[in-house]
């Protein structure tokens, strides 16, 4: 059985690797990077299919989590996208049609945002 596929975005090594625990436990394939850009270059370089992306806004490097958002939206149209911030004064998920979960969050409404693995997804 494939297993669904999460690229996640997320410069602080200790919250990047939580996300990647929940995910695995969640049932994903977990594809975890420290910026946008080196996530970028995976979607470029691999081309996967994508069932999730989650990513944070501010990272180092060129590009955003927003950039990254919709590039990926470019590539997948109805792939499900979660970003998250916690310095952001307005919604930056708007721009790639994606959902906006403002930092903190706790475990359960992160659960709610993001899609489970086996489920059918709406179409955007």
């Amino acid at each position: 059985m494939n297993r669904q596929r999460v690229l996640v975005a997320e410069d602080e090594p200790v919250l990047r690797e939580l996300l990647q625990e929940l995910f695995e436990g969640w049932g994903y394939q977990v594809h975890a990077f420290g910026s946008a850009d080196a996530a970028c270059a995976f979607l470029q370089k691999e081309q996967p299919q994508l069932d999730l992306l989650f990513t944070d806004v501010r990272m180092p490097g060129v590009l955003s989590g927003v950039d990254l958002a919709v590039q990926a939206r470019g590539r997948q149209a109805s792939l499900p996208i979660v970003i998250t911030s916690g310095y952001c004064d307005e919604n930056p998920a708007s721009a790639a049609h994606a959902t906006f979960l403002p930092k903190p969050w706790d475990l359960e409404t992160l659960h709610r945002s993001c899609p489970q693995p086996g489920t059918p997804q709406p179409a955007v």
